[in-house]
Formats: C-alpha cells, sequence, structure tokens
C-alpha cells in the first residue's frame, strides 16, 4: 500500500504543479509569447517543469522532489540519445508521453501518462502539440 501511496502523491504534486503551466500551454490555437513558438524550447522549459519536474528534477536527472516516494528511480531524461547509441528517440518518448511505458524493463510503469491529461484541455492537435513540445525540449537537454 505505501507503494501505491507514494505513488498518488507524486502524481498529485506534479498535476498540481502541471496546472500551474497550463496558462503557458493552452494548445492550438493560443497565441505563443513574443519571441517564442507554440512548440519553442521556452515552452517545453515550462511545461517540463510543470509536468516532469516534481518525479525527473528541474534538468530531467531524475532528482526532482517527488522521487524520494517512489518505488523506483525517475530515470535522467538527459542521457536518453546516449542510451539509444547517440540518437534521440523521439518517438519513443512521445509514445510514453502519451501511452506509458508499455515494456517495464525499459522504466517503470508508474509514470503518469500526459495522454489523457492533454486530452481533456483540448482535442488530438492540442494533446499532438503539448507532446510534441515536450519531445523537443527532450531533445535539447540531452548531455553532449
Amino acid at each position: 500500500m505505501r507503494h501505491m501511496d507514494s505513488v498518488i502523491v507524486a502524481m498529485a504534486l506534479a498535476v498540481g504543479l502541471g496546472s500551474a503551466v497550463t496558462a503557458a500551454s493552452q494548445g492550438a490555437g493560443a497565441p505563443a509569447p513574443k519571441g517564442q513558438t507554440v512548440q519553442g524550447t521556452d515552452q517545453g522549459a515550462d511545461m517540463f517543469r510543470g509536468y516532469c519536474g516534481p518525479c525527473h528534477g528541474a534538468k530531467g536527472l531524475g532528482d526532482g522532489p517527488a522521487a524520494t516516494a517512489l518505488t523506483t528511480k525517475p530515470t535522467d531524461l538527459t542521457k536518453l540519445s546516449a542510451a539509444n547509441g547517440g540518437q534521440f528517440p523521439a518517438q519513443r518518448v512521445a509514445m510514453v508521453l502519451q501511452f506509458g511505458v508499455v515494456v517495464p524493463a525499459h522504466g517503470s510503469t508508474d509514470m503518469p501518462t500526459w495522454g489523457p491529461t492533454f486530452r481533456v484541455m483540448g482535442d488530438e492537435t492540442a494533446v499532438r502539440q503539448r507532446v510534441t513540445t515536450l519531445t523537443r525540449y527532450l531533445a535539447s537537454i540531452q548531455a553532449k
């Protein structure tokens, strides 16, 4: 039961912080802030901090404030390219964001799946846009 309680706390924290960036990620049709594109890295950073940061940390290292409550340490997201032969696995990242981890050996199945949350905020175009924005941001923080 402790594990499930930890997961619920982590998800509640992530969703609560995620609502703080909702205004910055309104989705399709929302004007981008001056000097940014809707799918820009700045917006991706904001979305990442709200949705992913509680577990993965501000820099994506897997050291977020909710990480200690989880049974499985969150993935260091800055090493995705290195773990994939130097190529950023954009398609896999997008699938995990939308549908969760399908193969437990490749990461914890406890990670929140953001597709359903994004669907509540808009249509499929908005879901794809949010997933693309987060995926591009993750590509931009890969360790060199």
